[in-house]
């Protein structure tokens, strides 16, 4: 009696836990067909070009603003079509190719974060399946996480990327003045040719 009893409640336990690792695998699938629908190469691509399509746009405003200050700087002084202008460009066109390059890295960045937030979705809700047996519940977690996680990224404004180039050209004109009012009494520490006149080619006639 009590062996027949023992083996009853033995394939009891044995079909319930049968049953929890159906509904386990029901529910994992479940929520990888809700993951797998919401985000593909696509959606992570996306998230990559959302910040190229963010950044770029002021990343040029920025530039063209620098390229008008600089032009401005040159027909100031007189040197717009000197040899200064080619080595001022190309000083201004690696800082763009370097905050260009910046803005391609923090785009993948921004993929990469994307996909391991949601893997690390699908795992948390995948170890509460398992410790639960609710696939019913981790469906429902799933579509909420997915919801979630499907939002928008916020962004936050660019910061003055060409500032140290441009206050450089306001700072080398004030040294650069103040040489040549100064008639040679007072020194910059270096002399461009953009803003004055060096004192070297100041010549004394009688």
């Amino acid at each position: 009696m009590g062996q027949k009893a023992s083996k009853r409640e033995s394939n009891i336990a044995r079909s319930e836990e049968d049953a929890r690792q159906q509904k386990i695998r029901d529910g994992t699938t479940r929520v990888g067909n809700i993951f797998e629908s919401n985000f593909n190469d696509d959606f992570y691509k996306g998230r990559r070009d959302a910040f190229t399509n963010f950044a770029t746009p002021q990343l040029e405003d920025q530039y063209g603003d620098a390229q008008k200050q600089l032009t401005y700087s040159l027909a100031r002084s007189g040197t717009l079509d000197s040899s200064i202008r080619g080595e001022k460009v190309g000083e201004l066109q690696k800082l763009f190719d370097t905050n260009k390059q910046d803005i391609a890295d923090k785009a993948l960045a921004n993929e990469t974060e994307a996909r391991n937030n949601v893997e690390g979705a699908r795992t948390d809700l995948i170890q509460t399946l398992s410790a639960t047996g609710d696939a019913e519940g981790a469906a429902n977690s799933a579509l909420s996480r997915a919801t979630a996680l499907s939002q928008p990224t916020a962004f936050n404004p660019l910061s003055q990327l060409f500032a140290g180039f441009t206050s450089t050209l306001g700072q080398q004109a004030a040294q650069e003045k103040a040489e040549a009012l100064s008639g040679g009494a007072y020194k910059a520490k270096y002399n461009t040719g953009l803003f004055g006149t060096p004192s070297s080619s100041v010549k004394v006639t009688g």
